[in-house]
């Protein structure tokens, strides 16, 4: 733990330099691996693994220990007007035929240094994520956790959700081994099992059209949930439709384990006010929101939603999620300036980007994305540091592969996005003279089948920006 605040302490720092001095910036993030580079020390693929491919995420974990190579940062200011001129030449792709947008704003000065139809409101699909995440640390310091309880009284044992969706078996059995504990001071031989989902409203969300539960792609939301819902153990396989029944049913099982003797079939009730209680918590929030931008976690994008109407004291559906996500980057691009022309057709309609209604300007994305890369926002900053690196961890471990797109790699930081006709890509990166950007770009408009040649045509547009010859 005191290695890790240590890293977060000069990570930040190299974050804050950036609008004084952008070369030293460039070697003292390079140095702490603030992003990759020639003087990178950790290794490639830290934290949560990336998982299979899938339709909506083509993703998967990248093994090595050798960091690549990093551009030497020049003296001479990168031209703007020809970064817009390289970007924008690949709408005539034959894959793009004109379907392109983006925007690259400077994270020191605020300053758009490239754009091409950056208020267009299109698709995010994945992206959305980065919403979310931002959403969620504006409401929570991140240390946050999620508790779990376990309220025993007149024989009768009730599991207590608090939002905690990534509940492990192993977790699951140590609650039941205190409940059964606590049952026996009570004098309590044999039990009945109940469980209290009222925390959050949850549910699946209608938005998601043929994205939802059913073809694997995300569980209902729910105060909790054993290993976020997956049956099978796999992000994209068999769902389960009631996550939170699901869990307690294993609870019961777990408690009978113990040597109680459960009785009856578990059923859903209020917990008891005030009565003895046990309870275990989460991970912190902050390794969450990492989990869920950097292997693209539907589930996990929907619960940090939620959290954020539980917070913001709003109605906790899937609505009122989206509808608060929405409400709080609103207030958010209010704050920096983001003009509101780049607004009017913005709309959220849930917390992942598996909606097709969602819409989202470039131009948002970037300015939000140079805020959390200014070092003027400590409480954004986690998200410059848990989106994946361009050929080395989750979502673009396999990515940049492409020729042209190469010396990309260990460059860019991205969260990507697809969804049928939308591919989409918006993070920081650092150009080759130093200067930190946030960027957003869509490629959208093309039949399903070219998904493959559009993403491999978003990762040309971004190797654009830290092309050095």
């Amino acid at each position: 733990m005191a290695r890790r605040a240590s890293d977060r302490i000069w990570r930040t720092t190299a974050i804050v330099m950036c609008a004084a001095v952008p070369t030293s910036f460039y070697v003292l993030g390079d140095l702490t691996d603030a992003f990759p580079g020639v003087l990178t020390v950790r290794s490639a693929e830290e934290g949560p693994a990336a998982g299979p491919r899938a339709l909506a995420e083509d993703w998967e974990r990248l093994g090595g220990e050798e960091p690549l190579p990093g551009a030497a940062a020049s003296l001479t200011p990168v031209d703007a007007s020809d970064l817009a001129g390289r970007m924008a030449s690949k709408a005539d792709l034959p894959v793009v035929d004109g379907g392109l947008a983006f925007s690259v704003v400077d994270a020191g000065t605020g300053e758009i240094l490239a754009e091409r139809d950056a208020d267009a409101a299109l698709v995010p699909a994945s992206t959305l994520k980065l919403l979310t995440a931002a959403a969620v640390l504006r409401q929570y310091g991140g240390d946050e956790v999620l508790r779990t309880s376990a309220v025993v009284q007149d024989d009768v044992v009730t599991l207590v959700g608090g939002g905690d969706m990534t509940l492990t078996d192993e977790d699951l059995r140590g609650l039941a081994e205190q409940a059964a504990e606590l049952a026996a001071e009570q004098g309590s031989a044999r039990v009945a099992v109940a469980f209290d989902d009222s925390y959050l409203g949850g549910g699946a969300n209608e938005a998601w059209g043929d994205n939802g539960t059913a073809g694997g792609w995300v569980t209902p939301t729910a105060s909790l949930a054993l290993e976020e819902g997956w049956l099978d153990g796999e992000q994209y396989g068999p769902k389960s439709t009631d996550p939170a029944g699901d869990a307690a049913r294993r609870f019961a099982e777990l408690l009978a384990e113990t040597g109680l003797e459960v009785t009856g079939e578990v059923s859903e009730s209020a917990a008891p006010a005030g009565a003895p209680s046990v309870e275990i918590v989460s991970p912190p929030l902050e390794e969450i929101v990492r989990h869920t931008l950097l292997i693209s976690d539907n589930t996990t994008a929907e619960l940090l939603a939620h959290l954020v109407a539980l917070s913001r004291g709003e109605e906790t559906t899937p609505a009122g999620a989206a509808a608060a996500v929405e409400a709080e980057i609103r207030e958010l691009a209010a704050e920096i300036g983001v003009p509101q022309e780049d607004l009017d057709d913005f709309e959220i309609h849930d917390g992942s980007g598996l909606s097709r209604l969602n819409r989202v300007p470039p131009a948002l994305f970037s300015a939000v994305l140079a805020e959390v890369a200014s070092g003027d926002v400590p409480t954004l900053e986690q998200i410059l540091f848990d989106i994946p690196i361009a050929g080395l961890s989750g979502t673009l471990a396999e990515r940049f592969e492409a020729e042209g797109t190469e010396g990309a790699s260990g460059l860019v930081r991205g969260k990507t996005g697809y969804l049928g006709g939308a591919a989409t890509l918006a993070g920081v990166a650092v150009l080759p003279d130093g200067r930190t950007v946030g960027y957003s770009i869509a490629v959208h408009g093309f039949d399903g089948a070219d998904a493959p040649a559009a993403r491999e045509a978003v990762d040309q547009v971004a190797a654009e920006m830290v092309q050095v010859d």
